[in-house]
């Protein structure tokens, strides 16, 4: 009874039992609308944005996944009565999930390609990178300046299957489709199935 107290006292004040998420609402940095299960989100914010929300969540979400804001324009939203089932988003751009859309467990939607493709540029990533673990400021001297970082948009009505892997610049079309275990590469089209690695048009939908 005492446990189930201090859970719904953590809910009406913060509007979450997780007291990190709750402290990014308190913030702004997240925003929240009603009735959403948001226990189980986990939210890493590597650089503050502390003028505009970093994450904005609509109503009768289910979220139990990551999001991994990589850069102080990152930007993620969701709409409303949707699940993502686990997995981990991570947003150097920025990412959108429609409404009434299905993740299953195991996805990964990353709208940046993280190292550039020249050598020249991502020769001290590793270096850089263990910097800021040491400093404990997990990407604190990450140069972003030659990476590519393209929007991913998943549109209303969507289901992603388990163990997707979504990249940059896609967009899942309306009521679209994607067998478990795709790699999305390219644009889907509305109401079709798409499945493989490279993901490809297999049947338009009803």
């Amino acid at each position: 009874m005492i446990n189930g107290l201090k859970l719904f006292i953590k809910k009406t004040i913060f509007g979450s039992s997780n007291l990190a998420l709750a402290k990014l609402i308190k913030s702004g940095i997240v925003t929240v609308e009603k009735n959403n299960d948001i226990d189980n989100l986990n939210i890493e914010v590597r650089f503050l944005n502390k003028t505009n929300p970093m994450v904005k969540i609509g109503n009768n979400n289910v979220l139990n996944t990551k999001f991994v804001l990589e850069t102080k324009t990152s930007k993620i939203t969701v709409g409303n009565n949707s699940f993502v089932g686990g997995g981990v988003f991570i947003c150097a751009n920025e990412i959108t999930i429609g409404s009434d859309v299905m993740f299953s467990w195991g996805c990964t939607i990353i709208d940046t390609d993280a190292h550039s493709l020249n050598w020249e540029y991502r020769k001290d990533d590793v270096k850089n990178w263990k910097r800021g673990l040491d400093e404990n400021a997990i990407g604190k001297y990450k140069d972003w300046t030659n990476v590519v970082n393209k929007k991913i948009e998943i549109q209303d009505k969507a289901w992603i299957g388990f163990n997707v892997i979504i990249l940059k610049g896609v967009t899942i079309g309306e009521g679209a489709i994607v067998a478990a275990g795709s790699v999305v590469t390219k644009n889907v089209d509305p109401f079709t199935l798409v499945a493989g690695n490279p993901a490809v048009f297999i049947k338009k939908l009803n």
